[in-house]
């Protein structure tokens, strides 16, 4: 079942772990010690080294075709060009090896190779006459935004290597006079986009840093609520000989605006189901609010009482809240199966007959806390050995068509059900099976033989008779 009123420990473990990824959509993955997270930040530094890569060599081969059949452009070393495409083309199959996590801290491997073959591309296409030394300024942007200054340096000096190499390789300052002071103006570019990248990507990280710290607070946070708002929940079968109680609560975000409940009561069991306006940790809260006001009016044999209190509480103390919710709220007497219900415009509550009939007991008034000073009455019906009651949300309805309609569907389904649980296990199902955009919730509570006090009382009737 994927979240029941009874769930193992490890279960309930599980669940929280699921509700947590589920909150993150998009988050990177996250290391967790004790109750602490650390939490790696999405950046620019996260970019694959092939998805790095790729614009570099695209752009490193343009040139190359390009020098090779524009006759306006030049190229003054086949050997030199040849060597710098080659090197680029190891250094993108590099990249695509370095792209594994576990080998991403030798990623710097593929930048340096860049500065080389830039040099090489350089002095290849013409040296001064070169149009492609702003090529090495993408290794450079690419060193100088990963984390920590020291790759500003690393920038730099790679940038000097590109602009050495040409020299190393025998280009004279003779022949090319203003070369040297090029290569030095070039390097103070270099640095100034260095120093400026490497601070901007570092105030980047602190900001997404300080933004999934707090996300991940948040969702640990709710996470919390939605393991405290399980626990509301029955956690066992009411101890009620002769009767069955199931119930299921599936929000559809990690709290939900749903919640059943029951307890035992003088002589019987007092049960409830509610859906409250709204869905998300502000309903989940007011469900919480409404199922405490609920409970303590379990000395009240009246209903009606409980909704009272609620609508009290929802419009005078949640009044800014602007909230409302419908209830279903019965209180059963063991013995001869008595039902006192109200019903607070919930009317999603079917009354199944050991016969397979049934009817609906539909909602003649208004949720709580809609209209101040709003009164609810009670209604009597019986539960005979076999019968069952069922009541359940409108997400329950969505799983079908939305519509009222859907409550025939629900009929049958209990009408063919052996017992409580049969009905409960197949709306789980269905649940599962759907992406639900409502809570979904039901409660079933079916008489399953005469109680105990019945049968004593029958029998001592029958004695008397004899007599």
């Amino acid at each position: 079942m994927n979240k029941q009123a009874i769930m193992p420990p490890a279960a309930q473990q599980r669940e929280r772990r699921r509700s947590l990824a589920a909150l993150r959509p998009g988050s990177v993955p996250e290391e967790r010690v004790g109750r602490s997270m650390r939490v790696r930040p999405l950046g620019i530094v996260e970019i694959s080294p092939l998805v790095k890569q790729v614009p570099i060599a695209a752009l490193f081969f343009a040139a190359a075709v390009m020098s090779s059949s524009i006759s306006t452009l030049t190229v003054s070393s086949w050997p030199a060009l040849a060597t710098g495409v080659l090197l680029i083309a190891a250094a993108t199959v590099l990249s695509a090896v370095l792209s594994r996590p576990s080998l991403a801290r030798f990623a710097t491997i593929v930048p340096a190779a860049d500065f080389l073959a830039a040099g090489l591309l350089r002095y290849g296409t013409g040296e001064s006459r070169s149009i492609y030394a702003s090529l090495v300024l993408l290794p450079v942007l690419w060193f100088s935004a990963m984390e920590g200054r020291r790759y500003v340096l690393y920038a730099v000096l790679g940038g000097a290597v590109a602009i050495l190499v040409p020299f190393a390789l025998g280009a004279g300052i003779d022949e090319n006079p203003n070369e040297l002071l090029r290569g030095l103006y070039s390097m103070i570019v270099f640095v100034l986009a260095a120093v400026i990248v490497n601070e901007l990507a570092a105030r980047a990280r602190r900001r997404l840093s300080a933004a999934r710290a707090e996300a991940a607070a948040a969702s640990e946070e709710l996470s919390r609520a939605a393991e405290i708002q399980r626990y509301l929940l029955p956690k066992e079968a009411a101890q009620l000989p002769g009767y069955e109680t199931v119930g299921a609560c599936i929000p559809s975000k990690a709290v939900g605006g749903d919640f059943f409940d029951w307890y035992e009561i003088d002589g019987g069991l007092g049960f409830t189901l509610g859906d409250v306006m709204g869905k998300g940790a502000g309903a989940g809260m007011i469900a919480a609010t409404t199922r405490a006001v609920i409970r303590s009016a379990r000395n009240s044999e009246d209903p009606a009482t409980a909704l009272s209190l609620t609508s009290d509480c929802l419009t005078t103390e949640l009044s800014e809240a602007a909230s409302f919710a419908t209830l279903f709220h019965a209180r059963l007497r063991a013995e001869d199966g008595r039902v006192l219900f109200s019903d607070a415009g919930h009317g999603l509550t079917l009354l199944i007959r050991a016969d397979n009939s049934w009817e609906r007991l539909a909602s003649r008034e208004l949720p709580v806390g809609l209209i101040p000073g709003t009164t609810w009455h009670s209604f009597e019906i019986h539960l005979n050995p076999e019968d069952m009651i069922v009541s359940f949300s409108d997400g329950v309805l969505d799983l079908y068509d939305g519509t009222l309609t859907a409550i025939d569907e629900i009929a049958l389904l209990a009408t063919t059900a052996t017992s409580a649980t049969d009905i409960v296990d197949a709306v789980q199902k269905l649940a599962a099976e759907t992406n639900n955009p409502d809570d979904v919730t039901i409660l079933a509570v079916r008489r399953t033989a005469r109680s105990p006090q019945s049968s004593e009382s029958s029998q001592l009737a029958d004695r008397h008779s004899m007599r």
